[in-house]
């Protein structure tokens, strides 16, 4: 069994790795109907940020439209470790991730969308820290964006698992990130 999961995620890791390569390769036919391009991860340069870290999330993103877009996608490759984090910190997580008029929206809706994705997965008895989630951006587009504001649309696929789960489950999506510029940085505001 234990085979079969190793197995199943290096599968997994494998087509994120050429769904990835697929999806920064594109050349300029492939990029989506919005003002801004969308610039491969590999691309996004270090003055776009972090500058720094609080309590594992990173902050000082600067204020255009590149860095919203690495915000964004920074804070949807933060999924998993705010599913381990426990209730407390992951509130003090998404106070530092989040505006201040979203972040208590954030932090109830992630505890209840937490708990219906352990109970749907494997029902009562497996805890957020016994479950292997990660979330694996492949490529953003910024739709809009301003100095106050940004709407970034970040493509990821997200490998859930855990002991009593079997072969890791994995989900393709795409998160809609709403950005403000607020105490110096980008925040999530929907």
């Amino acid at each position: 069994m234990r085979r079969v999961m190793v197995v199943s995620a290096a599968v997994l890791v494998a087509a994120a790795a050429v769904g990835l390569r697929t999806c920064t390769a594109a050349g300029p036919e492939a990029v989506p109907p919005s003002s801004t391009p969308a610039v491969a991860l590999d691309e996004v340069r270090p003055a776009t940020g972090p500058r720094t870290e609080r309590l594992g999330v990173p902050i000082g993103w600067s204020r255009d439209a590149t860095g919203a877009r690495s915000a964004a996608v920074s804070a949807v490759s933060l999924t998993g470790e705010l599913a381990r984090a426990g209730f407390i910190t992951r509130s003090d997580m998404i106070r530092v991730l989040a505006s201040r008029r979203y972040g208590p929206t954030l932090a109830d809706l992630s505890a209840a969308q937490l708990d219906a994705f352990i109970d749907d997965l494997a029902g009562e008895g497996l805890t957020s820290a016994q479950l292997l989630l990660q979330e694996l951006p492949l490529t953003a587009f910024v739709e809009s964006a301003s100095a106050e504001a940004a709407t970034v649309q970040v493509w990821a696929l997200l490998v859930a698992g855990g002991d009593r789960l079997g072969s890791p489950r994995q989900l393709w999506r795409t998160v809609i990130v709403e950005l403000v510029w607020e105490d110096g940085d980008w925040k999530v505001d929907g």
